[in-house]
C-alpha cells in the first residue's frame, strides 16, 4: 500500500490519540517557531553588537555549557519530580531568560542570561522525551515521536520565512533599519512572545498525567530506592555508552557546523536575508516531509536501526556538496539533503533509547544523551570560530564529516542485531 493511500489512516490514528498528546503536539508548533527565528538571527545580533567571531562562539557555545554542566542532575530531578512540572519549569526558565538576554547588552550579563537559557532548555529536553514516552503507548509511539519531530520541522519552515521578512516588515512599520541592533533585537524579541505560548498547552495537561511512577523501581527489604542506587545502576550498564557515543561524535560534528551555516552562506555566497530566510524555510520543509517517511522506511527495511545508518551515511554526500560546491545552487541542495537525512534518524534513535530502560530511569537515559550532544556544542563552537578566522570553512566540514561517518559505523556496529525481537512491533505499528 502506498504512503499516500495510508495518509487518511494516520489521521485518523491523530484524532484517536488522547488528550493529552494532542496537548503535547502542539508544543514543538511555537517551540519551533521560537527556536527558527531565534537560530536564524541570533549570530547576526551577537556581531551588530559589536562583538568578534571568537565572542560569538563562546556565546554558542555557554548554552551547551549549561547542559553539560546540568543535564545529569536534571534528568535525575525530572525522574523524582515529574516530566510535567519539569517540562513546564524548563520552558519557563528559558523563555525569561531568554528575555534578559535581549534586554542587557553587557558582555558579561549575555553570558549569565545565556547559561541560565541554557539551563532551561535542558531541562526541557530531558524532561519531554520520557513525558511523550509515558502518554504513548508501544503501539503509536514511533508514529507520535515522529510526528512531533514532523510538526518541530514543519513549524521552523514558517518561523524561517517569517523570519526572512521580518527585516523589511519592521523597517516600514517602526522605522528600523534592517542589519541594526534594533532590528534584531525586535525580530528576536517576537520569537520570545512565540515561546511563551508553549506554556499553554503544557498548563493544561491534566495533572498526573505523563507523571514519572516508583512501582517499577528495585526495592529491597521494603526500604525506599536510593538516589545514588539509581544512578550507579544506570550507569553499570553498556547500553548507556552504546547509546552515548554515537551521538557524542555527532555532537561534535553537529557543533562545530551547524551553528555557522548562515554565516557560511552569507560569507562565501552573498546570500541576502530574505534569501537566507528562504533557504532555511525550505530546508526545514524537506527535512519535517522526510521525518514523515522515518516510520516508512523502518518498516521497510524491519529496523529503526538499519533505517538511521541508511539515512546517516547518505547525508555525507549531501555534506560535502554543501561545503565544497562553487555553485549556490548545488550548496543549497547539499543544505537541504544534509539536514533531511540527519534528521530523519531522530525520531527513531529516540524512541529506540527510551525502550531500552525501565520507566523511572527514562530521565537519566536522556540526561545522558542529551550531555553526549551538548559535551560538542560547549567547545567545539569556540574552536569553529577560531578556524574560521584563521582557515576557512573547509577544515570544518571535513572534520564534520568524519565524525559522522564513525558515529554511523559505531550505531551499526553496537545495534545492528538489537532490533530482531522489535521488528514484529514495529511492523504492527506502522502498518
Amino acid at each position: 500500500m502506498s504512503v499516500l493511500k495510508k495518509l487518511p489512516r494516520k489521521i485518523q490514528g491523530l484524532r484517536s490519540y488522547d488528550r493529552s498528546v494532542k496537548l503535547f503536539l502542539i508544543i514543538p508548533i511555537f517551540y519551533g517557531l521560537y527556536f527558527a527565528v531565534k537560530t536564524l538571527f541570533f549570530n547576526f545580533y551577537i556581531l551588530s553588537l559589536g562583538f568578534d567571531k571568537a565572542y560569538l562562539g563562546l556565546a554558542n557555545g555557554i548554552t551547551a555549557a549549561a547542559t553539560l554542566v546540568f543535564a545529569f542532575p536534571l534528568g535525575v530531578l525530572t525522574d523524582r519530580i515529574g516530566r510535567k512540572r519539569s517540562s513546564l519549569l524548563g520552558i519557563a526558565l528559558l523563555a525569561f531568560s531568554f528575555l534578559a538576554f535581549l534586554l542587557t547588552g553587557d558582555k558579561t550579563l549575555i553570558l549569565v542570561t545565556l547559561f541560565i537559557s541554557g539551563v532551561g532548555d535542558t531541562l526541557w529536553m530531558v524532561a519531554s522525551t520520557p513525558l511523550l514516552t509515558r502518554l504513548t503507548t508501544p503501539q503509536n509511539r514511533v508514529a507520535v515521536f515522529s510526528l512531533r519531530a514532523a510538526i518541530f520541522t514543519f513549524s521552523g519552515v514558517v518561523g524561517n520565512v517569517l523570519g526572512g521578512q521580518m527585516p523589511s516588515w519592521l523597517e516600514r512599520t517602526s522605522n528600523i533599519q534592517p542589519g541594526t541592533i534594533g532590528s534584531y533585537r525586535g525580530i528576536l524579541l517576537i520569537s520570545f512572545g512565540m515561546l511563551l505560548v508553549a506554556l499553554i498547552p503544557i498548563i493544561m495537561i491534566p495533572p498526573g498525567d505523563g507523571e514519572a511512577t516508583r512501582q517499577t523501581v528495585p526495592e529491597t527489604m521494603g526500604e525506599k530506592p536510593n538516589l545514588w542506587f539509581d544512578l550507579k545502576n544506570i550507569l553499570r550498564k553498556n547500553i548507556i555508552w552504546q547509546l552515548f557515543l554515537p551521538n557524542f561524535l555527532i555532537g561534535l560534528g553537529a557543533a562545530l557546523m551547524v551553528p555557522y551555516l548562515n554565516l557560511f552562506l552569507v560569507e562565501k555566497f552573498s546570500v541576502s536575508e530574505q534569501l537566507l530566510g528562504t533557504f532555511f524555510s525550505i530546508a526545514a520543509l524537506v527535512t519535517g516531509t522526510g521525518t514523515l517517511f522515518s516510520p516508512w522506511i523502518a518498516r521497510r527495511l524491519d529496523s529503526r536501526i538499519r533505517a538511521l545508518v541508511l539515512t546517516q551515511g547518505s547525508s555525507l554526500f549531501f555534506l560535502l556538496l554543501l561545503g565544497f560546491s562553487p555553485w549556490l545552487g548545488l550548496a543549497v541542495i547539499g543544505f537541504w539533503g544534509r539536514n533531511a537525512l540527519m534528521n530523519m534518524a531522530q525520531p527513531l534513535y529516540n524512541s529506540f533509547s527510551m525502550e531500552q530502560v525501565a520507566d523511572h530511569e527514562q530521565g537519566t537515559l536522556n540526561s545522558m544523551l542529551s550531555m553526549s550532544w551538548q559535551i560538542g556544542w560547549t567547545v567545539m563552537p569556540v574552536f569553529s570560530g577560531f578556524i574560521q578566522e584563521n582557515y576557512g570553512f573547509s577544515p570544518i566540514f571535513i572534520t564534520t564529516s568524519l565524525l559522522y561517518a564513525l558515529s554511523t559505523v559505531l550505531i551499526w556496529a553496537f545495534f545492528k542485531n538489537s532490533e530482531r525481537s522489535m521488528a514484529n512491533q514495529i511492523t504492527a505499528t506502522l502498518a
